[in-house]
């Protein structure tokens, strides 16, 4: 493993891949949906999750004043869509409209729901926090909703046993992803002399050996070749055989 120093303000890619939301907003019988990549869930009970804001953002206002928002996570359908509300302010334009994005009414908030999405999360606005330079909008859900074709109501996880009704995850810039697989884990809690006597973390240190293994053959056999290079004569430079006749 090669480890690459890369900038502070790059750092916060390396936490992308997850699920990207269209929040949805209403005030003053003006209706917006934005893109929004960085959210959370920050407490139990009560219920509360939190996304961060730039202040710039038409939204930002929207929800201060209308003090509600909706969630919706969008499935692979709206992946164009998701990316254009992400790039316009709705500032100059009713982005639901102009993006044709077909929505009905949330239970309990002003903000309209958005069909094509596999969940959505209804919620009010229980606190805000000032984070650098974005705003921190802390929500309490007061109700949620999701696709039975993409949930797992049983171990309580997205399904991901077709692709239509997978939600659809942020890595950055234009890029996007969709989670290929559900597997679980079959550690159990046990004390640290069970962890010891069962070699637990045995099969990691063997892995890691391995691949330091390959690593250094990998740098041996270029280091041969570089040499091999230098010891071989170049086309180019080696002389020319007169040409018979």
């Amino acid at each position: 493993m090669v480890r690459q120093k890369i900038p502070e303000a790059e750092a916060r890619r390396l936490l992308g891949g997850a699920p990207v939301l269209l929040v949805t907003t209403r005030w003053q019988a003006a209706s917006n949906v934005f893109a929004v990549a960085w959210a959370m869930p920050v407490s139990t009970n009560p219920p509360l999750l939190a996304i961060a804001v730039h202040p710039s953002r038409h939204s930002h206002d929207m929800i201060s004043f209308g003090e509600s928002f909706a969630i919706n996570i969008p499935a692979r359908v709206l992946l164009n869509h998701t990316q254009w509300v992400g790039m316009v302010s709705g500032m100059q334009m009713e982005k639901l409209d102009v993006a044709r994005l077909p929505h009905f009414r949330a239970k309990e908030v002003e903000a309209p729901l958005i069909e094509g999405c596999v969940g959505w999360i209804e919620c009010t606005v229980s606190d805000t926090f000032t984070t650098g330079d974005h705003t921190l909008f802390v929500g309490k859900i007061v109700a949620a909703h999701v696709d039975t074709e993409a949930w797992d109501a049983e171990r309580k996880v997205w399904s991901l046993t077709d692709e239509e009704y997978q939600p659809l995850h942020y890595l950055g810039g234009q890029s996007y992803a969709m989670l290929d697989s559900v597997f679980d884990s079959e550690v159990e809690a046990r004390s640290a002399d069970q962890m010891e006597e069962e070699g637990f973390g045995k099969e990691l240190e063997e892995a890691e050996a391995e691949r330091r293994r390959k690593r250094e053959e990998a740098e041996q056999s270029r280091a041969e070749s570089e040499q091999r290079g230098e010891e071989e004569v170049s086309p180019a430079k080696a002389p020319r055989e007169r040409p018979e006749g």
